[in-house]
């Protein structure tokens, strides 16, 4: 007995699923499946690669090598260098590394090519076997001392610039070995030649005089021009005009003031200001007044002075004193507030990563409305009409090739390209200064630099990365935890731990808020891994960072320093900021 049967898909379906298979070559001519070239291509490819660890300190190097006939250790031997063999401790040769080290240097290997403009292949790794006995290698570290700052640097041996670990190994080393520390001293005296000095040729003027040094020290301060511009920053002009409410405010009595503030409910002060504001004829901010926090009145008590804290105080000051310098300047401007919170935001921006250098090329619209309100409410503060002169082309020109120069140097040209015009502008300014900076000089306006070029970088470092999934309250102290967990500090300093919570969330939500927040944020969005990757190459980043923000301060107070404080902030700084571009 037969039985027909009907086939349960359509003929031509079949035949058209067979000669996509053949297509693809999943199947012969006779539409047997072909088992052979599939596990030939499948078949496992096993490569050999050396992982390299410095045995100063036990470090491992951000790279891998494969190893193959086409790819060849490269030997030196025989040339006519003069080589120093760093000490090597034995027992860091004997340590193993994991897979897991593996894996975080393909990582690294892979970022820090990208970081320089390499398009780096990489094999897949399924796999990992490590040698027990690994080979003893002298890798060729090239080092030189910079013309800049007289620091020195080390190349990588791998040709990607310079390597920061194997500059903090060395470091760890000079402060073990003497011998060392004497042989690069000498090395440094060897090269050091002296320089001319160069007179400042600025022309004072009328408000720069002893007697306002005496009363008035952080007005004048913040009123004499930058050292290589002859024009006034919008930071200059903002905090010139806080100094001066500060200190016509002090010439009266203000106990009674701050006791008003202090006594009324938070949710008063809006109301309490605007009635002030009124009564002298200046128009209130269209958003209206904040309130003025006991923190920041006790700031004021110690010397500090804060626009809102200073102008709530002058305003309540001026409402029942018809004589105060304030009601001078309402005369001229009304809309004194408007302006002042213009200023504010333009400072702010430059002060907080936005934009190129605060250094104007020429005078500031701003700058003549500051001389007449900072004249009118501290009569003693004089200002010339003359404009300021012009500076030297080519000595401007030549300051500027050198602070370029110097900036490539320290950062290698590809590195230097990946910065960015503006950040390149801001630290290039801020060379400018170091350069011809000495023991004692005001470095207020350097340290700002340094602060926004590093909020800049981190910036960009947390730009596209996802906020974690945390409470509003274990913010700080899950940034904490990850810090002393990675090594960097026991605790958050002080000037981390102080930073607003709120500006955290906001900074991680894209809006970069001040450079504390950015370092909080960069914490909580960093897994393990990425921080005990950036810990070996810079242990003390959360404690440079820290210093930084403390010694600017709210950044309206002098700054002079040693020459070499000021080489210190510097190093850290651009260490920093090589650290998150390579990361």
């Amino acid at each position: 007995m037969r039985w027909r049967m009907k086939p349960a898909f359509p003929v031509d379906l079949v035949k058209s699923v067979l000669l996509r298979l053949q297509d693809k070559d999943l199947i012969d001519d006779h539409h047997a499946i072909i088992e052979r070239e599939r596990e030939e291509e499948c078949a496992p490819a096993f490569v050999t690669a050396l992982l390299f660890r410095e045995l100063a300190t036990g470090k491992i190097l951000p790279f891998l090598h494969w190893l193959d006939d086409t790819n060849p250790m490269r030997k030196k031997e025989n040339e006519d260098k003069d080589f120093r063999i760093i000490r090597w401790d034995g027992v860091q040769r004997k340590a193993i590394p994991a897979p897991r080290d593996v894996i975080r240097t393909l990582r690294a290997m892979k970022k820090r090519s990208s970081a320089f403009g390499k398009d780096t292949k990489m094999p897949v790794v399924q796999q990992i076997t490590i040698v027990a006995e690994p080979d003893l290698l002298h890798l060729d570290c090239p080092i030189a001392i910079q013309k800049s700052d007289g620091e020195f640097r080390i190349a990588d041996p791998f040709g990607n610039g310079f390597s920061l670990i194997l500059e903090k190994s060395f470091e760890q080393l000079l402060e073990q070995e003497e011998s060392l520390t004497t042989w690069l001293h000498g090395w440094k005296q060897s090269l050091s030649t002296p320089r001319p000095e160069k007179q400042d040729a600025t022309v004072k003027e009328p408000f720069d005089n002893d007697a306002n040094w005496q009363s008035y020290p952080k007005l004048v301060a913040n009123l004499r021009p930058l050292r290589n511009s002859p024009f006034r920053s919008i930071a200059q002009i903002h905090a010139a005009i806080e100094w001066a409410l500060f200190y016509a405010s002090c010439r009266r009595p203000v106990d009674s003031v701050i006791k008003r503030l202090k006594f009324t409910a938070q949710d008063q002060h809006a109301a309490l200001l605007e009635q002030a504001a009124k009564t002298v004829g200046l128009e209130p901010p269209p958003n209206g007044f904040r309130p003025i926090r006991e923190g920041k009145l006790r700031e004021f008590e110690d010397g500090g002075a804060f626009q809102e804290t200073v102008l709530a105080i002058a305003l309540l000051q001026a409402q029942d004193d018809a004589l105060h310098p304030l009601r001078r300047v309402v005369v001229a401007y009304s809309d004194l507030i408007n302006r002042l919170l213009a200023i504010n935001a333009k400072r702010n921006e430059k002060g907080h990563g936005k934009g190129g250098a605060d250094a104007p090329q020429q005078a500031l619209t701003d700058d003549s409305f500051m001389r007449e309100v900072v004249h009118a409410l501290v009569p003693d503060i004089m200002f010339t009409d003359t404009p300021p002169t012009a500076p030297n082309k080519d000595e401007q020109g030549d300051a500027l090739l050198d602070a370029r120069t110097s900036i490539q140097e320290e950062f290698g040209h590809q590195l230097f390209n990946r910065l960015g015009a503006n950040l390149q502008d801001r630290l290039v300014h801020a060379e400018r200064f170091f350069q011809s900076c000495h023991d004692g000089d005001d470095s207020l306006a350097y340290v700002r630099d340094l602060y926004a070029a590093i909020q800049s970088s981190f910036a960009r470092a947390l730009a596209g990365r996802l906020p974690p999934d945390t409470c509003e309250g274990q913010i700080k102290d899950m940034a904490e935890s990850k810090a002393a967990e990675a090594g960097f500090c026991e605790g958050l300093p002080e000037s981390l731990r102080t930073v607003k919570t709120s500006a955290v969330r906001q900074t991680l939500q894209g809006g970069s808020q001040t450079l504390g927040a950015c370092v909080l944020a960069w914490l909580l969005v960093s897994d393990a891994d990425e921080l005990a990757a950036i810990h070996d190459t810079q242990p003390s980043l959360i404690g440079d960072m820290a210093n930084l923000i403390a010694r600017r301060g709210h950044g309206n107070e002098p700054l002079p320093l040693p020459k070499e404080n000021i080489a210190q902030l510097r190093k850290a700084a651009f260490t920093t900021i090589r650290t998150l571009m390579e990361s």
